[in-house]
């Protein structure tokens, strides 16, 4: 019975990374995999060279300066380029991102198939087996310490780890820059899987540790951030018996040391510093190596974004969306990049707060000591990576998968501890209050994960839309429409397809529409506003941009916009 329930919730799991990967705007607008970032990087490995098997537009060799953001802005969103995010040295194009899983997971695809893996595949993939290795934690776990409990509960900690992990989120746009966060994640779901295997038989340790040291090592060959998670390999050393065993000690440093020396070769050969990996000649909306990237005063603000940050409710499916950025800008610290797509994990994966019965848990096993140290092993991965982007100049939703699985780890085992050693009403009461917060943390990261897909297909409508692609726009908003029905922004999209192609009036009256539905709808109010401007209307021109101004201060093209509208309605008034 719980094999089965197991199974099922897995495969629930999988289904629903599937489809969001699937309908997510993925591999960088390419229409090929071939031609997708990680595929272009594996097949510059197999012929012999570091660099991305691409071709440097010409475009681009000729700028004076290839890193001010306004001379790079066709060459970076024009879609017969794609250069964003992409680093360039040398006259040749890189990946900042890490090489591992274009060694370990692109290369060996094709040679398998032939084929070429898709981004969103391969993130897919990566979570799909991150959850069952933490599931095979749990497991092991729960099987040495705390044995009792309903058939259920296996099927629960799989819902808890596939989906209240906050993976709903990267799948939602797993692209070139979630690929490494989702093998790094996966490395060191193997290492904390390995370390278990030397906590609770500690006879011969030196194994596992180099296998959990090779992981590490190798995760930080794809994400370099995780190397703060590299300190559990010394928690096995805690043990007398382990200090003294000369080859536990080669074993965590040998094979974290050859990778750690392999990707300080990689950065110099392609970029001259073992210590340089490629972002200060990243190709950006910003000058990357201009920007304070780690920062004490960013802190607070994303400890806020991460754990506590609201999301925005409506009645348009799928009712969880992000909020206007205008307000969120305005109280951000000095040289704070801003916030992409966040939500408080504490706020909508509520059953991470069962972690804090982990102390109770340890207390039912009677102390063991391998559940004191796997438990203690995930929190220092939490709170490690958790502190470490607390500092950094922005936050993303997919930085959210860098520690949010680990603190759902530890809930596992927390509600675990609950089941097996309550009875009665206090089993009674603690399942009030669980089983909630987990239908809302297995809820609510997918509603947010398909209004993420929604969002992007909308913004990449409006991308083509800017470069006349009016086919491919009209493609973009239908499938933000089958995601989202009613979606103001995919409205606005249809709405801005009339205007280029003239049919001002039926634009007019649909804007309208969409204005009385959605009051607050800033760029509605900015778009209608533009087209009363220009069909003469000037006072509505000047009510819609103020109305617009105001739901959104910070946006340069309003207030140019609005400031246009007054002038020229004061000359008409003359």
């Amino acid at each position: 019975m719980e094999f089965r329930l197991t199974s099922a919730a897995l495969i629930l799991v999988v289904a629903t990374y599937l489809f969001l990967g699937a309908m997510g705007v993925t591999d960088h607008g390419t229409p090929q995999p071939k031609d997708s970032a990680y595929n272009q990087l594996a097949q510059g490995l197999m012929g012999g060279h570091l660099y991305a098997a691409r071709e440097v537009p010409a475009e681009l060799a000729r700028l004076k300066d290839p890193f001010d953001p306004a001379a790079t802005v066709v060459l970076r969103e024009d879609p017969r380029f794609r250069l964003q995010d992409f680093s360039y040295a040398g006259g040749r194009l890189y990946l900042y991102f890490g090489v591992a899983p274009a060694l370990l997971v692109f290369i060996p695809w094709h040679l398998l198939t032939g084929g070429w893996l898709y981004h969103w595949a391969a993130v897919a993939f990566l979570c799909s087996v991150g959850v069952l290795v933490n599931l095979s934690l749990v497991s092991a776990i729960r099987r040495r310490t705390m044995p009792d409990g309903p058939p259920w509960i296996g099927a629960a900690c799989a819902l808890i780890l596939g989906l209240g992990s906050y993976a709903p989120l990267l799948l939602a746009r797993a692209d070139m820059w979630e690929v490494p966060i989702a093998f790094g994640a996966l490395c060191v779901f193997v290492a904390l899987r390995c370390l278990w295997e030397e906590y609770a038989d500690p006879a011969r340790p030196a194994k596992w540790i180099a296998l959990a040291s090779a992981a590490i090592g190798v995760g930080f060959a794809a994400r370099p951030t995780i190397l703060p998670s590299a300190a559990i390999l010394l928690f096995p050393f805690v043990s007398g018996e382990v200090r003294r065993n000369w080859r536990a000690w080669c074993g965590a440093v040998i094979p974290l040391g050859l990778c750690g020396a392999a990707v300080a070769a990689y950065n110099a050969l392609r970029f001259g510093s073992p210590f340089e990996f490629g972002q200060n000649f990243q190709l950006a909306g910003v000058n990357v190596a201009s920007l304070h990237l780690f920062s004490a005063s960013y802190f607070w603000t994303n400890l806020r974004f991460y754990l506590f940050q609201p999301i925005q409710w409506t009645s348009v499916f799928p009712f969880a969306h992000e909020p206007p950025i205008g307000p969120l800008r305005a109280h951000l610290p000095l040289n704070h990049g801003g916030a992409e797509h966040m939500s408080g994990a504490l706020l909508y994966s509520p059953i991470l707060w069962a972690a804090i019965a982990v102390p109770f848990a340890i207390r039912v096993a009677r102390s063991d000591r391998s559940l004191v140290m796997a438990a203690a092993s995930a929190a220092w991965v939490a709170l490690s990576s958790f502190t470490l982007l607390c500092f950094f100049f922005g936050a993303c939703s997919r930085y959210q998968f860098e520690f949010v699985p680990e603190m759902a780890l530890l809930a596992c085992l927390g509600v675990i501890a609950m089941e097996a050693a309550l009875r009665g009403a206090a089993r009674v009461a603690a399942r009030c209050a669980w089983i909630p917060a987990f239908l809302v943390s297995c809820t609510v990261p997918v509603l947010y994960g398909i209004d993420r897909c929604a969002s992007d297909h909308n913004s990449r409508g409006v991308y083509f839309l800017v470069f006349g692609n009016i086919p491919a726009a009209e493609n973009e908003f239908a499938t933000a429409r089958i995601l989202s029905p009613g979606n103001p922004l995919s409205r606005l999209g249809s709405d801005l397809i009339l205007i280029s192609e003239r049919r001002f009036g039926e634009a007019q009256v649909a804007l309208a529409s969409l204005v009385r539905d959605f009051p607050d709808y800033a760029k509605a109010r900015y778009v209608l506003g533009n087209l009363d401007l220009k069909g003469g209307r000037m006072d509505e021109a000047v009510a819609n941009l103020s109305a617009a101004h105001r739901l959104e201060p910070e946006d340069g093209a309003i207030t140019a916009a609005l400031d246009a509208a007054v002038a020229r309605a004061r000359k008409a008034a003359n």
